[in-house]
């Protein structure tokens, strides 16, 4: 895969591990990635392993979550940063 390089920032590329770190990877192109990165991803890993990652990670974007809830009629609720996020209190702006 040739994924954008500056969604992987704070990690030495060439040393990835498709494989290995693909929940990883899955998270952080879908929060970052772009429409390339995206059908790369698609081709990769398949939509069934990716849509499996998406509701089993604990962190991504409302923006992402909200994207695929809609587009692959998957209720909110069944991903598991939407429960969690639910949940956490916000900061009192005084």
């Amino acid at each position: 895969m040739n994924l954008s390089r500056e969604i992987f920032w704070d990690v030495d590329y060439s040393k990835l591990d498709f494989d290995k770190s693909a929940n990883w990877i899955i998270c952080r192109v879908l929060d970052r990635g772009s429409l390339k990165d995206w059908f790369q991803i698609k081709e990769h890993y398949g939509i069934e392993k990716i849509l499996s990652v998406a509701q089993d990670a604990k962190y991504l974007s409302k923006k992402t979550i909200y994207f695929l809830s809609a587009i692959y009629t998957i209720p909110l609720t069944q991903f598991r940063c939407y429960n969690l996020m639910r949940f956490q209190q916000e900061q009192w702006i005084y």
